[in-house]
């Protein structure tokens, strides 16, 4: 699915749209179990896949753009709720999430977005790229797995900003929910390691994707796809 093909959804006024973006290298099963979970606790109509091209706050990618965007297509192809946004693959440098914040706002006007974040990820915000405008832009949900704790004292933005977890969505950017997702014990690092000393990887990627990985022989010793 391309970038221009989310301007085809239903426009439901009020209705959150969860932005998710990684760089999906692999896309794995505790990707989709912790969306899920945290689509369901929003009550959220759809779910905009993002994957990064070039991650401005973390190592490049080992698998190539059309790899990980041909692994996602198949992960979620029986999820209707999920789409695929390919802007940041299309648009050339960094992949400021920012910018396809503000792109996706112009495309749902009278939607919140939600950016779903790791509780790591949500505490280095004001390290991104115009930090302050993604929060104008979106809501961030913070996926907390179980055992994990917030720091104490929280930043004071993050305290400006957070919601009890029974307060409705606002209709606009600005806010902070902690949502509890399930535990999954999977990290696409470790997929790869696996991967390269010959550990199976089934368990942890949906059937097709560990077909793919081995038809396309991705993550093996000493390669680069």
């Amino acid at each position: 699915m391309t970038a221009s093909a989310i301007r085809l959804l239903p426009e439901q006024a009020n209705v959150a749209v969860v932005v998710f973006g990684g760089t999906f290298d692999p896309v794995h099963l505790g990707h989709l179990r912790a969306i899920g979970a945290l689509r369901d606790a929003l009550n959220a109509e759809r779910v905009v896949w993002l994957p990064a091209g070039e991650p401005p706050h973390r190592p490049a990618p080992v698998a190539n753009a059309a790899h990980r965007l041909a692994m996602l297509k198949l992960a979620l192809a029986d999820e209707p709720q999920f789409l695929i946004d390919t802007r940041e693959l299309d648009r050339p440098g960094p992949s400021y999430t920012v910018l396809s914040l503000g792109e996706l706002k112009a495309a749902y006007p009278d939607q919140p977005l939600c950016l779903a974040l790791g509780l790591d990820a949500a505490l280095d915000l004001p390290k991104w790229h115009r930090w302050q405008e993604i929060l104008i832009l979106a809501g961030i949900a913070v996926m907390q797995r179980p055992g994990w704790s917030l720091p104490e004292p929280l930043p004071s933005w993050w305290l400006r900003a957070q919601l009890d977890p029974h307060d409705p969505v606002p209709e606009s950017g600005g806010w902070i929910r902690v949502i509890d997702i399930p535990p999954v014990d999977v990290a696409a690092a470790d997929i790869r390691t696996d991967i390269a000393n010959g550990r199976p990887i089934e368990t942890k990627v949906p059937t097709a994707v560990a077909r793919y990985i081995e038809e396309h022989e991705l993550y093996g010793e000493n390669t680069r796809a």
